[in-house]
């Protein structure tokens, strides 16, 4: 005989648990970030610098999100074209509906995204992209790498203040080139330098004995130099030495993304003895630093060094935690940018780091470092810093 008491009871328990089940389903959402990055051409080194850290945060701290929530890093490679890095931004966020937009790899293509950016009011997280004015270039930028101004003005102000007098500026033919060259002149000559020349030469060339011929001929004190990072920077360093200007006691200034720990190995001997201006060095001896290379090479090769760019991606997805742990998967405009605006992390792979809510830019320390061979390898070794650095850009260009 049938029981057909148990059977309802039966029955509205799978109903329950099915309604659950959908409930559950529902439940879940996925917060869509389009990252827009140079996998190929010139800012190849970077984008891939950027993926890496991005998708390392992922793994390490997905567990963080609140229930039910994951976030999808929706990845595609500009080949380091503004033209396509717009039209990429725009499919992200008109057929993938993405909240936020990152990656980034470098100032031109910044530049496409800005009015996008703005008209769809997508917070938009740069991970490099650093020429100073880009912020400026539409209210839904937010800069978590660096601006051109910190490194090269702070630079060029710490070398004319210990006695290097004279110098020569040899950059890449860009925005950011043009940008540093700028700021390492203001930096060096507000402080009793002397510029005796400058080179400007094209983004991808690796061809740099011409240029060192004339900077020979200036005979200058000290060179400052900013190449695109990979090929470019390598050959820079090689011609420097090959053209007898190390051997002559120039000393060789740049900031350490332009010969990153990862390219320590390549360039060698060529940049002992280096001066750059850093906020980010692979070897420092911080709690965070020494997690994030420790987590970097075991997800990447015992021989893989982290550089800037891979800090600032694994920063800004931080922020992105950030963001959706403060409001929820479905988060407004409004709520990304006041969290992103106001953004501290006292414990980075780069230290202590914030977020000028007036300019939208990074606040960090700057540090000095010479490139010393240790051992059987080649380190960035810091020897001073200049403490919470904002944009000197900004500050001496104030919005009318």
């Amino acid at each position: 005989m049938f029981n057909w008491k148990r059977i309802g009871m039966a029955a509205g328990a799978g109903i329950a648990s099915l309604v659950l089940s959908v409930a559950g389903v529902a439940a879940e959402q996925t917060v869509k970030v389009g990252m827009v990055v140079g996998l190929s051409g010139a800012g190849a080194d970077i984008g891939e610098s950027m993926v890496r850290g991005a998708d390392l945060y992922l793994a390490l701290h997905k567990q963080e999100l609140p229930r039910g929530v994951s976030v999808e890093l929706i990845k595609r490679d500009d080949g380091s074209n503004p033209d396509r890095t717009k039209r990429l931004a725009q499919e992200l966020v008109v057929r993938d509906k993405v909240q936020l937009l990152t990656g980034v790899t470098l100032s031109p293509q910044a530049l496409t995204i800005a009015p996008i950016s703005t008209a769809a009011k997508i917070p938009t997280i740069l991970m490099n992209a650093t020429t100073g004015s880009l912020t400026r270039a539409s209210p839904y930028f937010v800069r978590f790498s660096y601006a051109n101004w910190q490194m090269a003005y702070t630079l060029g102000a710490w070398a004319a203040k210990h006695d290097i007098n004279s110098a020569y500026t040899l950059v890449a033919d860009y925005a950011a080139g043009h940008d540093m060259e700028a700021g390492f002149k203001r930096g060096f000559e507000d402080n009793g330098g002397k510029l005796v020349g400058s080179d400007r030469t094209p983004m991808g060339t690796t061809d740099y004995l011409p240029a060192m011929a004339r900077i020979k001929a200036a005979a200058p004190k000290s060179l400052f130099v900013f190449t695109l990072s990979g090929a470019p920077s390598i050959a820079t360093m090689k011609a420097f030495r090959d053209s007898g200007l190390q051997a002559a006691g120039v000393q060789l200034l740049t900031t350490a993304q332009n010969v990153s720990d990862q390219q320590l190995p390549q360039t060698g001997p060529a940049t002992v003895g280096m001066i750059d201006s850093a906020v980010y060095i692979a070897t420092d001896a911080s709690p965070g630093a020494k997690e994030f290379l420790a987590a970097f090479k075991k997800a990447y090769g015992p021989n893989a060094m982290p550089d800037l760019p891979a800090v600032a991606a694994w920063n800004s997805m931080e922020a992105v935690f950030g963001v959706i742990k403060k409001h929820g998967a479905q988060f407004t405009s409004k709520q990304a940018m006041d969290v992103l605006t106001t953004w501290k992390s006292p414990n980075t792979p780069a230290g202590a780091i914030a977020i000028d809510p007036q300019t939208r830019d990074i606040v960090h320390d700057v540090t000095m470092a010479r490139i010393r061979q240790v051992g059987d390898h080649y380190e960035n070794v810091a020897f001073d810093v200049v403490k919470g650095v904002k944009d000197p850009w900004k500050a001496l260009n104030p919005e009318k």
